[in-house]
């Protein structure tokens, strides 16, 4: 009988993930049990991959071995509440500004818990995880957990007091990132280039970029100096974008993002 992996909450970030491991053929090797409060988020998403849903977390049989909780941070304490009477599960979360302590004290002390940073980028298997174990998670369990979530892209160990500027730089990023591919996408359209066109040539122009500077582990600031020829058009467009503050707005857009997620578990 396989393990099972239950997710509760199949949002955005929860669907984001299953899919992700589903890529990776994980549902071969795990039972994966799908619960949302809309039920019909769980069963669609359930249907497509060839997944079990559940309308009731009461209908779950077994002790699951993974626990996924993608829920808002304001829905949080109920739903791990009701998961909590599982003593030998693995607790994974993903709610923003929800700490190890306080996930300790709605799940159990000497539960294995821990803190998940992911962005959208797992459904594809290009994703960015941050990660932080509770005290008592075993090692062994931890290299474990470790190779599931490699499938969805980079995991790293993060310190708890960097989660909220990861969370701005990594979570929002693709928001941030959407903006500015839609952006230029716009201005291949008022350039006198078809969207589609101009779409294509952006993201190809993006995906090349980021590969270089991976790849050959450059310097932003080298690979933009290689660009830009002495009085050439890139160096006259950086001219107009620093004109108007571009890096100051990115910058501002980030650090009120990383102040945001301080805010969240607060305000919730």
């Amino acid at each position: 009988m396989k393990p099972s992996l239950l997710v509760i909450g199949c949002g955005n970030m929860g669907s984001a993930m299953v899919r992700g491991w589903c890529r990776d053929k994980w549902n071969s090797k795990y039972h994966f049990l799908l619960y949302d409060t809309v039920f019909s988020k769980a069963h669609q998403l359930a249907e497509i991959l060839g997944l079990q849903s559940i309308r009731d977390l009461r209908d779950v049989q077994s002790e699951p071995h993974l626990i996924l909780l993608a829920v808002k941070p304001r829905h949080f304490k109920s739903a791990a509440e009701e998961v909590a009477v599982f003593e030998n599960s693995i607790f994974m979360s993903v709610a923003a500004g929800i700490s190890i302590k306080q996930l300790q004290s709605f799940l159990g002390k000497d539960k294995r818990i821990v803190r998940l940073m992911p962005n959208l980028g797992v459904e594809v298997g290009e994703g960015v995880i941050a990660m932080n174990f509770s005290p008592s998670f075993p090692q062994e369990d931890q290299e474990d957990l470790l190779f599931f979530l490699s499938s969805l892209g980079w995991v790293f160990e993060a310190d708890e007091n960097e989660f909220d500027c990861v969370t701005a730089l990594s979570g929002s990023g693709p928001g941030f990132t959407a903006v500015f591919i839609e952006a230029m996408m716009d201005a291949g359209v008022k350039i006198g280039l078809p969207w589609e066109k101009s779409l294509k040539l952006v993201l190809q122009t993006l995906m090349g970029t980021a590969t270089l500077l991976k790849v050959k582990n450059l310097h932003p600031g080298l690979l933009k100096n290689m660009v830009c020829s002495p009085g050439g058009t890139t160096i006259t467009g950086i001219h107009r974008l620093e004109k108007a503050g571009f890096r100051g707005a990115v910058m501002d857009g980030i650090e009120a993002a990383c102040n945001r997620a301080k805010n969240t578990m607060h305000e919730e």
